[in-house]
């Protein structure tokens, strides 16, 4: 029998995964352990490998893809094999949600039964997707998308939740598109073929909606607003006019630019953030990494302030660890371990792995697993573990010569530090004496559902005394 591919769960909380690209065709040779596809997550993109040796004799799902765990997404089959026929996700469904239906059971995951909750959504009208008919959360997006529709009066295409997500996003409408999926229905692969052929075609806003009227002395503007069933915002839609700019290029919002919109928008949504700066001497952090990297020899990590600060940090989180906490399923969670992540830049958005039991580490080790972990991060080597279980997060801009910024908090962690150039400043020292030295601004955010300002006054104070007294380290 041919075996089958299975959509893999990487992390306690997902329920799906968004196929990033196959990394083998149909018909050719594979090995157990090969590489097959890569799969990505909210957090991460994993390489999925084989689990037979074999031909990959069928390809259920395209790239672009989002699919619940446990569903399977190709065969390898024997030489002389061919991959058994696959009903479609509906077909599959139907007859464990009938039951569901019949008995009054509602099997859904927390995020599901949550958002149904939130919407008053009766899960026993939900056909769920999940492993052995599991309601999900995509399960009730993709209901609430159905019963707006047949409020409007519209009949509903079958279209996988990340589709319907990109169409929305790209002004798609899934009506005009055909699906390439099991049983036609629609992939984001899909709409963004469709998309890319609405640009090429040129489509165009009518005179109406790409200007501006004025009558008399009011400028009216809500002509000019796209609406649900306008194009999409293209380079093609958006000509240059009188009064509007050139357009250079338009970037779906996809893959890790997706996810990071998601989850600054869910914090930003979610949770009352305030922030609290202070101005820090960083001569004498300056100086501990000037020495290092004075005396290192070969073979030795290479020392940067970020190094120091995470183990500032973890110092700081030691001695306040209200900070060192999340809030999860409507409670405060104070975690025992000190897990550091560190935001670090990529061409495409922005990873942040992370530094565990930071507090535990010398100076030296965070210096040697911070140069791994960032050096993997941008050669998309990361494991799905080194980016797991952060329990603070650090966003250090000094490189890039910028003062002073806030940053915005990760959650579901309580809290999040962001740090300036330490640049040339005239202050005032402990004799009373003018001086020149370098300062850098520290800018702690905070979710105010975990933390108040005599807390956080708190943390920014010690991390304050840990950078200018370096040797309250050790």
């Amino acid at each position: 029998m041919p075996t089958p591919i299975i959509m893999p769960k990487f992390e306690m909380a997902q329920e799906s995964g968004t196929i990033a690209r196959w990394l083998k065709r149909a018909g050719e040779t594979v090995t157990k352990g090969e590489a097959v596809l890569e799969v990505e997550t909210d957090k991460i993109t994993m390489e999925v490998e084989s689990p037979a040796d074999g031909v990959l004799s069928a390809i259920l799902v395209e790239a672009g893809a989002t699919v619940p765990i446990g569903q399977p997404i190709a065969y390898i089959a024997a030489h002389g094999e061919v991959a058994p026929a696959v009903e479609t996700p509906a077909a599959q469904d139907a007859s464990p949600n009938a039951k569901r239906k019949v008995q009054g059971e509602s099997r859904a995951t927390p995020i599901a039964q949550k958002l149904a909750e939130e919407h008053g959504v009766d899960l026993g009208q939900v056909v769920g997707t999940g492993r052995d008919g599991q309601i999900t959360r995509q399960d009730v997006e993709a209901f609430l998308a159905q019963r707006e529709r047949n409020g409007a009066g519209e009949a509903k295409p079958a279209a996988v939740p990340a589709a319907r997500r990109l169409a929305r996003e790209l002004n798609v409408d899934l009506r005009r598109v055909s699906g390439s999926g099991p049983g036609g229905r629609i992939q984001s692969s899909d709409v963004e073929r469709a998309a890319a052929a609405q640009r090429e075609s040129g489509m165009q806003r009518t005179d109406a909606n790409a200007q501006p009227t004025t009558h008399g002395s009011q400028l009216t503007a809500h002509s000019s607003q796209p609406t649900a069933h306008s194009s999409p915002l293209t380079a093609h839609s958006l000509q240059p006019t009188a009064h509007s700019p050139a357009v250079r290029r338009v970037l779906p919002l996809t893959g890790m630019r997706r996810t990071i919109a998601q989850r600054m928008s869910q914090s930003t949504r979610e949770a009352p953030q305030f922030s609290l700066s202070a101005d820090v001497n960083m001569a004498r952090a300056l100086a501990v990494v000037e020495d290092w990297r004075a005396t290192q020899t070969e073979g030795q990590p290479k020392l940067t302030l970020t190094a120091l600060l995470v183990k500032v940090c973890a110092w700081a989180l030691q001695r306040n660890p209200a900070l060192n906490a999340g809030f999860e399923n409507e409670a405060i969670v104070e975690w025992a371990d000190v897990n550091i992540g560190v935001a670090v830049a990529l061409d495409e958005g922005l990873i942040v792995p992370v530094i565990h039991h930071a507090d535990r580490l010398s100076l030296i080790e965070i210096a040697a697993r911070l140069n791994d972990l960032t050096a993997r991060g941008r050669a998309g080597q990361l494991q799905l573990s080194d980016v797991q279980g952060g329990t603070f997060t650090l966003s250090n801009l000094g490189m890039f010569a910028v003062d002073r910024f806030t940053a915005i908090v990760n959650p579901p962690q309580a809290a999040i530090l962001a740090v300036g150039r330490a640049a040339k400043r005239m202050i005032v020292d402990e004799q009373d004496r003018t001086v020149v030295a370098p300062v850098a601004t520290l800018t702690v955010s905070a979710d105010h559902r975990i933390v108040d300002g005599a807390q956080v006054g708190r943390f920014l104070g010690d991390l304050q005394r840990g950078l200018e007294r370096p040797g309250l380290l050790l």
